[in-house]
């Protein structure tokens, strides 16, 4: 008599953690608030950094390596902060990157850097109102207060990077405004190609594409009213990027 064949049992418990594991699709749908939220505080740090820290950028470091590249050139040029801040964003990004790597497993993971990300950044707020106003870029208050909105961003970069990967960037702009532009001709046709038969395509419909709108519509939001928060309260403006992620942090604390 032949004895049966074992058949696979589909419903393994590794099989049905992949089958029951959420698309990047589904993630993005399910938290399309959270990038539209961090773009808005991304520049609105961004904006205070640039107008109170002598022209330095803590999220988009691109921008304070360019500054530092054309202050070269200038004999009195002061580019001791401009060093730090890009050598501080290097060296605490990958701090951050090893330290959520070592907790991924843990508990209330997002909640936690959210939470550490707020307390950073009113820790920017207080101290940078007490040392203002800040005399010059290379004075080591100046320095000392850039050094702490860098750890700030520095954490958002790698929660978007480790923990975020399904969402778009939202301390960087030019990126998603390349790919909303040529989303844009081929969602509507344009170009020939058609966006939902196209692997390649960054988004396939024109719900996705809005939230890539709402995502920039966030960014120039920040930034404009970074500059006239900045304007009228000083460092205290930082409060409502605070509030934003504390906020955040208390949402996912039902998240792992």
């Amino acid at each position: 008599m032949t004895t049966p064949t074992a058949q696979p049992d589909n419903t393994s418990p590794s099989l049905a953690g992949n089958r029951d594991r959420p698309s990047a699709d589904e993630i993005r749908n399910r938290e399309r608030a959270l990038p539209i939220l961090l773009s808005f505080v991304a520049a609105f740090i961004d904006v205070i950094c640039y107008l109170a820290l002598f022209r330095t950028f803590t999220a988009f470091v691109t921008g304070t390596l360019i500054i530092l590249a054309t202050e070269l050139i200038h004999e009195d040029a002061e580019l001791v902060t401009k060093i730090v801040v890009i050598v501080t964003f290097m060296t605490s990004l990958g701090v951050w990157a090893v330290l959520i790597r070592l907790f991924a497993a843990r508990r209330h993971l997002r909640s936690v850097l959210f939470g550490i990300e707020a307390a950073l950044l009113a820790l920017f707020m207080i101290v940078g109102s007490a040392l203002s106003p800040l005399r010059a870029s290379d004075a080591p208050e100046t320095t000392a207060v850039a050094v702490i909105a860098v750890l700030a961003m520095s954490l958002q970069n790698a929660i978007m990077a480790l923990v975020m990967r399904a969402h778009v960037p939202t301390t960087v702009m030019t990126g998603n405004l390349t790919r909303f532009v040529i989303s844009t001709v081929d969602i509507f046709g344009f170009s020939g190609v058609d966006a939902r038969n196209d692997p390649e395509a960054s988004f396939k419909t024109r719900r996705q594409l809005l939230h890539y709108v709402y995502v920039l519509a966030a960014f120039l939001l920040g930034a404009v009213l970074g500059a006239f928060g900045f304007e009228a309260f000083g460092f205290y403006a930082v409060a409502c990027p605070v509030a934003i992620l504390a906020l955040l942090s208390v949402l996912a604390l039902d998240r792992r």
